[in-house]
C-alpha cells in the first residue's frame, strides 16, 4: 500500500542534502501541475544531480537533473509542503513539492534500482497511510 509523509520545513536542507548525496545520478522524471490545466511533464527521466534548499534565491527550491554535458534545474518559488511517497519497504515513489500558490512538482524516482527514503511514517511531521490527494 505504501505511506505519504510531509517534511517538515525545518528538515527540509538536511533531508535534501542527504538525498541528493545519496541518490545522486538517479533517474528523475519531472512533472508539473498548475491546477489551471496545463501540466508540463518532462518526456525522458534524467539524472538527479542535486536538490538544494534556498542555494541563490531566499524562499526557492532548486531541482537539478541531468549530465556533466547539460543541466536542467527547475526552481519552485515559495515552497509550502513537502510530501514524500513511499513504497512499503520505504523507497520513494515520488516527490511532491507545493509552493504557495498551489502549483505542484512531482519528482518521480525511475529505473531499476529503488531509493530509499531515508524517513519512517513514526518520524515527527509523517502523516501516516498512503493519501496523495
Amino acid at each position: 500500500m505504501g505511506y505519504v509523509a510531509e517534511i517538515p520545513r525545518r528538515n527540509w536542507f538536511a533531508y535534501f542534502e542527504l538525498l541528493s548525496e545519496r541518490a545522486s545520478s538517479h533517474p528523475l522524471r519531472l512533472e508539473v501541475e498548475d491546477g489551471q490545466g496545463s501540466p508540463w511533464r518532462m518526456e525522458q527521466a534524467l539524472p538527479l544531480v542535486g536538490i538544494d534548499v534556498e542555494s541563490r534565491e531566499p524562499g526557492t527550491l532548486e531541482v537539478t537533473v541531468g549530465t556533466l554535458r547539460r543541466e536542467f534545474t527547475h526552481h519552485v518559488s515559495e515552497p509550502e509542503h513537502v510530501h514524500l511517497l513511499m513504497d512499503d519497504e520505504g523507497n520513494l515513489q515520488c516527490i511532491r513539492i507545493e509552493d504557495r500558490d498551489g502549483v505542484r512538482s512531482l519528482l518521480y524516482f525511475e529505473g531499476g534500482e529503488p531509493v530509499a527514503a531515508w524517513f519512517h511514517a513514526e518520524a515527527p511531521g509523517a502523516d501516516g497511510a498512503a493519501s496523495w490527494a
